[in-house]
């Protein structure tokens, strides 16, 4: 799902932060486009077509515009030394219910044993951590449903300094969607190619 300009801009102010700790980290740009995922899935390139088609269906059913959605906090996910860092959204139950029809769309195509072929390279030549194959591979039952945790990726950052971060406290704020949208993931998990035409 792809945020507002009122969550674009705070996305993009914790980036900054985000970045003065690891200026190796990634930038929010069109090759890292600032989300909130509904779902991950390997797929094989041949049924493309037909996951988009079943993306759209889902789409058709739902008014995105109308969507409020309310960011809470701060979290992040260890690897190594360092953690990759989001904006925590509240799950309404509007946001569940676009989740379980996505899940619902894309089962049929869904593949196992997906590897860093699947993704897009990172252009640092950075490695994949097989961690981020696993996630995905279990997002769902790990990351839908009664245990869906959505968010915005802002950056990485050491860890120390993200732990400090979330005990600060954190000013929540409404925002809205402007629509929904189909990529191929990055390292880290980013929205790195957009795979639909909609804009």
């Amino acid at each position: 799902m792809q945020p507002d300009d009122a969550m674009l801009g705070e996305a993009s102010r914790w980036n900054g932060r985000m970045r003065e700790q690891s200026p190796e980290g990634f930038k929010l740009d069109e090759q890292h486009a600032p989300h909130i995922t509904l779902l991950q899935r390997f797929v094989a390139e041949t049924d493309l077509p037909a996951v988009l088609g079943a993306v759209d269906q889902v789409r058709s059913k739902f008014d995105t515009s109308t969507i409020r959605m309310k960011a809470t906090g701060l979290y992040h996910i260890p690897s190594g030394n360092i953690g990759l860092a989001g904006i925590v959204v509240e799950p309404s139950d509007e946001l569940v219910a676009l989740q379980q029809a996505m899940i619902e769309a894309v089962n049929p195509f869904v593949r196992q044993g997906g590897d860093g072929s699947a993704f897009v390279p990172d252009p640092t030549g950075a490695p994949f951590d097989p961690m981020l194959f696993k996630y995905v591979e279990t997002f769902v039952p790990a990351q839908t449903g009664p245990k869906f945790n959505p968010h915005v990726t802002v950056g990485i950052a050491p860890l120390g300094w993200l732990g400090e971060r979330e005990k600060e406290p954190f000013s929540s704020f409404d925002f809205g969607a402007k629509g929904v949208a189909v990529y191929q993931l990055g390292n880290f998990g980013t929205a790195s190619k957009r795979l639909d035409d909609v804009k």
